[in-house]
This record gives C-alpha cells, sequence and structure tokens, in this order.
C-alpha cells in the first residue's frame, strides 16, 4: 500500500497531465480559430489550404480534450479512494475509460508490426477475461478490428449469431452489447474493446469510442515517462498494462517441440486452453515453467 507522500506523488502527476492536455487543446483551438478566421481572405487559392489546417488542429484539440478528460476523471477517482476508506481495488486508467465512455468495461490491445500482441490493459476481470476469450477461440471484435473492420458494433441479438463460440461465452459472462475500434496511429496499432450488460447500445457509443480511441492512440500511447529496468515503457497506460512476451516464447517453444509453423503452434495453445478452460497465458506459463508438452 502506497504512502500518503507517494500518493500525492502520484495524484499531482495525474493532475499535471489533465492540465498539459488543456494546455495543448488550448493551443490548437487557437490555431484552428485563427485559420478559420481567415478563410475568405485573399487570395482564393489558399483557402483550401486554410480549411485543410482548420480540421487538421480541430481534430487535435478535440483529441487532447478527450485526453484531459480521461485524466481529471482518472484523478478524482484516485483521489477518492486514496483519501477514502479504500474498500474497493484501487482504480485504473482504462476503469476511467470505461466510465467515461459510459459502459461496464473496456479493454486497450496493442500489437506489433506482425499482428502480435505485445500488451494487454483492462478496466477489470470482465474485460481481462473477454480478451482471454478472443485468444482461446481465435474469434471476436479485437480479432476483426484488427483484420481491418474499422467499427464493430454487436447487441445481444448479434452475439452468438456473429460469434458462435466466443458470443456464448461472452454472455456467460454478463455481457449483452461490445463495441469495437481500431487504435490509428499512421496504422493500425491495436483496438479498443468495450462491453456492457445493456442489451441495446446506444448509438453515441461509437461515436465517442471512436474518438478515445485516436486520443489513446495518439497522445496516451505516445507519453512516455522513461524506461523500467525490464526496457519496457513507462507511463499511465504502460504501468498497468500486461505484457504478453511469455506467450510468444511459448509458442516458439511449442513449434519446436511439435515440429510446426507458429500460427498451428497457436492453434494448439489455444485448444488446449479451450478444453482445460482456462486462459492462453496459463497454459503458456505452464509450458515455459513447468515443461507442459502439447504434443
Amino acid at each position: 500500500m502506497r504512502s500518503y507522500s507517494e500518493a500525492y506523488r502520484e495524484l499531482a502527476q495525474v493532475w499535471r497531465e489533465h492540465r498539459a492536455e488543456q494546455v495543448r487543446a488550448e493551443r490548437s483551438g487557437a490555431i484552428a480559430a485563427k485559420y478559420e478566421s481567415a478563410l475568405d481572405k485573399p487570395p482564393p487559392s489558399m483557402q483550401p489550404f486554410r480549411q485543410r489546417m482548420a480540421e487538421l488542429h480541430r481534430q487535435i484539440e478535440a483529441r487532447h480534450l478527450a485526453c484531459a478528460r480521461l485524466h481529471r476523471l482518472h484523478a478524482l477517482r484516485l483521489q477518492r479512494w486514496y483519501f477514502g476508506d479504500r474498500a474497493d481495488l484501487r482504480p485504473v486508467f482504462m476503469a476511467a475509460v470505461a466510465v467515461l465512455l459510459g459502459v461496464d468495461s473496456a479493454a486497450v490491445t496493442v500489437v506489433g508490426h506482425a499482428g502480435d500482441e505485445l500488451l494487454v490493459a483492462t478496466s477489470d476481470g470482465t474485460a481481462r477475461a473477454a480478451h482471454d476469450l478472443e485468444l482461446v477461440v481465435g474469434e471476436g471484435p479485437g480479432h476483426e478490428v484488427l483484420a481491418g473492420t474499422r467499427l464493430v458494433a454487436a447487441d445481444a441479438t448479434e452475439l452468438t449469431t456473429r460469434w458462435p463460440q466466443y458470443g456464448p461465452a461472452l454472455t456467460e459472462l454478463g455481457v449483452r452489447s461490445v463495441v469495437a475500434v481500431p487504435l490509428v496511429s499512421s496504422q493500425v496499432i491495436g483496438a479498443l474493446c468495450l462491453f456492457t450488460d445493456q442489451t441495446v447500445l446506444h448509438t453515441e457509443i461509437s461515436s465517442a469510442a471512436v474518438k478515445v480511441a485516436d486520443a489513446l492512440a495518439n497522445t496516451v500511447l505516445l507519453t512516455t515517462s522513461g524506461t523500467a529496468p525490464d526496457g519496457s515503457p513507462r507511463g499511465i497506460l504502460f504501468d498497468e498494462a500486461d505484457y504478453l512476451p511469455a506467450l510468444h516464447q511459448a509458442v516458439g517453444m511449442v513449434a519446436v517441440q511439435c515440429t510446426c509453423d507458429l500460427d498451428a503452434a497457436l492453434a494448439l495453445l489455444r485448444a488446449r486452453a479451450f478444453t482445460e478452460n482456462v486462459t492462453v497465458t496459463e497454459i503458456a506459463r505452464r509450458v515455459l515453467q513447468d515443461g507442459y508438452q502439447l504434443c
């Protein structure tokens, strides 16, 4: 448990990030306003350029405003936890994402150039279970987004028909609807998945999710505060994320054990996790630490 001095330092850092995002939003808004006020000024040939610049800086302004809201919400939740009775678990940043978007749970996955998952950050146990479920069965909203779908939205009437294995299992977790959008920063670098017990999705959730995903990909995930002893980046989201190098190591070991390619090795891990009703990461741990054999 952190001391009060540590709590104050953490809260001060979150509030500094909130203020920094506000300042960046104000700066971008001022630049956009300058271009907007000059739209009708001569020469006419400059109007398309000014319009593009105004739109670009309004987009950047919205991105920083979304980040500022997330940091503020996270700071307020941390304050209540630190200086309250601490009856609940310590609030995490992804929980603020879920609250801001009006859903029950949220998860972010970040992938490498080859499409392999590098890290996952979740708001709670439901989001983590939903993520692990996708790893096991090989289908779900995150998979569709990473395969190129720009927006996935499925309510209670679609879950089981869209994903025959994932849907029913997700329903058992209490989830009735999902939304997923890509994290895009020059290219798709991951996915934001949202889960709710609402049987019908509100139309505003999808558009709001796109804006938050843009803020996460282009601001939060780019804001680091150095590196940890193991070389991983430090930052408000990185510090709470689970890294998945063990899974990739296990895939390599199974590929050698079974004389198969990496895709087949991952399929073997998924199949064993499914039959034993455990997560893929648990099977990976057994392979690495216990010498568990899959073939």
